[in-house]
């Protein structure tokens, strides 16, 4: 089972969905059954819909040893303009990958907030980060609806390769919006869905910038700046817009 779902993000979905009916057990989780479309894209293109969830028995590829060189982390935790003492959640942490390459630069005095659906991928980041000596890793158990953060209590928000597999991202934007302490920025990384950077990378676990301009847009978030550094991913950087109203 784990091989399977380390190839899930590479695999076409036609076949991913046999092998899913073959391989389904009790451990399965939520699948895209609640997902819907979020948002129709400014090239009044299909709307968007939600991809299968990377599961826990997928944990092992969340922590390949070639990701760094793949994805070059260092980069992102340099976007995020962190400071000591600040307070940092990374939704959708899986196994707390990047929340770990966090923690150092918030220090002691301040906490990284490492946000799951999945309770396996938590007592897996919890693991990890014991291991590295990591006391300022907290884990939060969200729902597909709300990430469980403090309101207007989060400097940082940070999420890597997972905001296309939220399976509702409407009210999911608006409780991260809500987190935000003033000034607060999100850290959004997505692979590439133009070009061939990200060809390893299945469609359906790839953005464009269309697509997440204007879903985040109509969230209530302004597009501070958007960076193409990284090897195969987008990176954007959000803050909140004053007096956005909720989606509805």
């Amino acid at each position: 089972m784990s091989s399977l779902h380390r190839l899930s993000r590479r695999l076409p979905p036609a076949v991913l969905f046999l092998l899913g009916l073959a391989c389904a057990g009790p451990a399965a989780v939520p699948s895209q059954q609640a997902g819907q479309p979020v948002g129709q894209p400014a090239s009044a293109a299909a709307p968007r819909k939600p991809a299968d969830i990377l599961t826990f028995h997928g944990a092992d590829w969340l922590e390949r040893p070639d990701r760094a060189a793949e994805e070059k982390p260092e980069l992102v935790v340099a976007a995020m303009d962190l400071r000591p003492g600040q307070t940092v959640a990374e939704v959708g942490c899986g196994t707390g990958y990047m929340a770990r390459r966090v923690a150092p630069s918030v220090g002691p005095t301040g906490k990284v907030l490492c946000e799951e659906i999945q309770p396996e991928m938590l007592v897996l980041a919890k693991k990890y980060a014991a291991r590295d000596g990591l006391k300022n890793v907290v884990t939060v158990l969200g729902t597909e609806t709300d990430p469980k953060l403090p309101k207007a209590g989060v400097d940082r928000v940070l999420m890597v390769d997972v905001y296309h597999e939220f399976q509702k991202p409407r009210p999911m934007l608006e409780k991260i919006r809500e987190s935000l302490a003033p000034g607060g920025t999100v850290t959004l990384v997505e692979y590439r869905l133009e070009g061939d950077t990200a060809a390893q990378i299945n469609l359906d676990h790839r953005m464009s910038v269309e697509q997440v301009t204007s879903e985040w847009t109509a969230a209530g978030f302004l597009l501070l700046r958007r960076e193409e550094t990284l090897p195969s991913q987008h990176l954007f950087t959000f803050s909140a817009k004053r007096g956005a109203r909720p989606i509805g």
